[in-house]
């Protein structure tokens, strides 16, 4: 026990440590923002650290929000999933919300799907993701195409996680292909049309921005040493909530320094991939800021600004940052472990309960 509690005092003393040091860089980023315009070029489009967020009402926006729910168990010869996928488009007048609009419908009935490959643990969470990224995706092209919103959020990044693309020769590349597919399907929706796509990302562990600090404004400055190595191994959020206060967000920085050559961004072919930006956004008082993610072809420092502004015009809790659009999304979408036994007990009662339907052994423990 007494070496449990030296342990702890160790980690908490590190921790302590780091937290002190990211606080410090935060503050020299302020410094540098109060002091001096940055040097504008192929990684950073803002002559400022810190932008703030203009305040404005939302007249006659039309705002969309979507997200997606899944719900999957394996079972002893197959792996059973439940997907659902719901537009929500949110009408103002005066400042007011005053339309409510939904996609395919309010609460739309879950899709079932069968997976008989035999995959192992690994590649069903990869392939149940993309199956619901799919759909979320094809929502989000229908709700454009249908609704013609302002601007359209996406509950995660506009693009796939390169955690997502499979190895070569793996089974999951057809389904990785279709799922690259619908991205293109909505990105080509949004190019013929007025609507801003944008991708909000709740819980961020990316680097992009201390990447960008590192090499372009710590450039040429002496003795910080140890500080590049601490930005190497910092997410980004983190750092930034010594940074942004409430209504204030980050330059637009490239999505990926080198999209060419990125894991992800290169299906989508060049043009595509040198046009998703990012920033972040501190919308909520006691929230950490949120990544942003967005395409744009031209007027990018314009477009960061209108979606900021809306944004922080749709965060309306103070300890959460998310606009309510994606939240009322969120809440039409997500499925339950309920949801899935109603599926299993109507698939046992159509056709049995044969061997590929039982339950594995970790379910079944009698201890």
């Amino acid at each position: 026990m007494k070496e449990l509690i030296e342990l702890t005092d160790l980690c908490a003393k590190r921790i302590a440590d780091m937290e002190e040091k990211k606080k410090k860089i935060g503050d020299f980023l302020k410094e540098v923002n109060s002091s001096t315009n940055l040097t504008l070029g192929t990684e950073i489009f803002e002559e400022k650290v810190i932008i703030p967020i203009k305040k404005i009402e939302l007249d006659g926006l039309k705002v969309g929000g979507i997200d997606g729910g899944l719900v999957k168990r394996s079972l002893h010869g197959i792996d059973i999933m439940l997907l659902r996928a719901v537009g929500v488009i949110f009408g103002y007048k005066d400042g007011k919300l005053t339309d409510t609009e939904y996609f395919p419908d309010a609460f739309p009935s879950p899709v079932p799907k069968v997976v008989f490959d035999p995959f192992s643990d690994v590649e069903l969470e990869m392939n149940s993701n993309m199956e619901r990224q799919m759909m979320e995706i094809g929502t989000a092209k229908e709700v454009v195409e249908k609704f013609k919103p302002d601007i359209l959020f996406l509950n995660g990044s506009i693009v796939p996680h390169y955690s997502d693309r499979p190895a070569k020769n793996s089974v999951l590349n057809l389904s990785f292909e279709k799922m690259i597919e619908s991205y293109i399907g909505l990105y080509s929706a949004i190019k013929h049309s007025d609507t801003i796509l944008a991708g909000v990302v709740e819980d961020s562990r990316g680097t992009r921005f201390c990447e960008v600090v590192n090499q372009k404004i710590l450039e040429g400055i002496q003795n910080i040493e140890s500080v590049k190595v601490l930005l190497e191994t910092t997410r980004d959020s983190s750092l930034l909530s010594y940074v942004l206060g409430q209504g204030e967000r980050s330059f637009v920085f490239k999505y990926s320094a080198n999209p060419e050559n990125h894991p992800v961004l290169k299906e989508f072919g060049g043009q595509t991939a040198n046009q998703v930006f990012s920033f972040y956004a501190k919308t909520a008082e006691f929230d950490r800021p949120v990544r942003v993610d967005f395409l744009a072809d031209k007027g990018i420092n314009s477009i960061a600004n209108k979606i900021s502004s809306v944004l922080l015009a749709l965060a309306g809790h103070c300890s959460y940052g998310i606009p309510s659009v994606i939240i009322e999304a969120d809440q039409r979408a997500k499925l339950s472990e309920k949801d899935l036994d109603m599926f299993y007990i109507d698939l046992i009662n159509k056709v049995g309960n044969l061997p590929g339907l039982f339950n594995l052994r970790r379910e079944q423990r009698p201890f």
